[in-house]
């Protein structure tokens, strides 16, 4: 097959399907935005003969906290995207973590080629607009809402195929009128081979001062969905211990403003790293002895944190402050990797995180039982043998 595979945002998981079905010799063009990466998601990779790497890069830099000038951004990318689609006439086109005004321009194209669209939900993107602009702009934030609902709902039932991530995200289609035969599920995972399981006491955290402390570290984003205030919490509570450190690896002004509180409080024990390379990526995630998610309650209705499979594969328990509904908070309780507590929730937020301190031998089996769960459930050749199915069947028409 000749597979155009669209992530917008550039994550590690799909770049290996993508680099997979290549080597299954499928034809694969991997589309993404550089323009909006804050960070690069994959490592780069030796170059392959069936796939073709397709970074889109706007002629400006993209502001995401400036509602217009980011729907023109978006709008842009997608048809860009849409350009890539008629040049390389695919016979699929799977697209994830796509913007609604960007998809609707990238499955106009593909309608053009004839390729089947699969439609890879991430996130619930019209309950987020409906959540988000509603809260931004009480006039008329429920109406552009209401509008990106319907368009979600629109490019959904357009589609040959919708895959879902989360068991959760079926409710909220499943009225939509699509037939089951469309309808697939396909949990998330991260690339086993890029986070092997690594000794604490690593170059990276040699360098960084991290080597002899416990630490509690968060990579990725912050941004509006992030209550980083439990950070400082969390730091408050260690102040008088210096074994403990609180390292947070992000940039951006929530990082920045993040940083800035910490020292007004004089929380030494607080460390704002940048982002590092890919490279490096499994030694940090190995210099911790606990790894941190958070995501507030709104957001934990239509979003399921990737970041949480990536600790899985470094082996290490995991301190959540999740909606306890929320797949990935359900997953850690049950298998009992880490411990969750509800956003907003301080006290419980440090009381698991002292707990998690303080119990060694319990920290040792989640971190067993995360790592085991990583190997029973992300083995790419099994996952690719599903999107394999997924897109015959879409070309077969369900």
């Amino acid at each position: 097959m000749r597979i155009l595979l669209h992530d917008y945002g550039g994550y590690s998981f799909t770049n290996q399907l993508g680099r997979t079905l290549a080597g299954r010799g499928h034809r694969v063009l991997y589309s993404y935005s550089l323009t909006t990466q804050l960070m690069q998601r994959f490592a780069p990779r030796p170059a392959h003969e069936n796939l073709v790497m397709a970074g889109v890069q706007l002629p400006r830099t993209f502001n995401r906290y400036s509602y217009l000038r980011r729907w023109r951004d978006e709008r842009l990318h997608g048809r860009l995207v849409g350009e890539q689609v008629r040049n390389f006439q695919p016979e699929v086109v799977l697209t994830a973590n796509t913007p609604l005004d960007a998809q609707v321009l990238i499955q106009r194209a593909s309608r053009e080629v004839k390729a089947a669209f699969l439609f890879w939900m991430q996130d619930l993107i019209g309950l987020a607009a409906q959540k988000n602009l509603s809260s931004r702009f009480p006039l008329i934030g429920p109406l552009l809402g209401a509008h990106y609902q319907q368009l979600e709902k629109k490019l959904v039932i357009a589609s040959d195929a919708v895959i879902l991530i989360s068991d959760s995200f079926f409710s909220y289609v499943r009225g939509w009128g699509i037939t089951a035969e469309r309808m697939h599920l396909l949990p998330n995972w991260a690339p086993l081979e890029e986070i092997p399981l690594l000794p604490k006491e690593n170059p990276w955290a040699e360098a960084q001062g991290l080597a002899d402390k416990f630490v509690f570290l968060y990579s990725g984003v912050l941004g509006l969905k992030h209550d980083a205030s439990l950070f400082l919490a969390l730091a408050e509570s260690f102040r008088s211990d210096p074994e403990v450190r609180v390292v947070i690896v992000a940039e951006g002004p929530f990082a920045e403003k993040l940083q800035a509180q910490a020292c007004v409080s004089a929380l030494e024990n607080l460390v704002v790293l940048p982002y590092q390379p890919p490279a490096e990526y499994p030694q940090v995630l190995a210099s911790a002895d606990v790894l941190m998610t958070i995501l507030n309650t709104d957001a934990g209705a239509y979003s399921v944190p990737s970041k949480v499979n990536s600790y899985l594969c470094a082996g290490r328990p995991q301190l959540l402050s999740l909606p306890c509904d929320n797949d990935a908070a359900q997953l850690v309780s049950s298998r009992k990797i880490g411990l969750v507590s509800e956003p907003g929730d301080v006290e419980s937020w440090l009381m698991n995180a002292r707990a998690l301190y303080q119990n060694r031998y319990n920290h040792n089996q989640m971190a067993m039982y995360a790592r085991a769960y990583a190997e029973e459930n992300f083995d790419i050749e099994r996952i690719t043998d599903k999107c394999e199915t997924m897109m015959k069947l879409a070309l077969r028409g369900g």
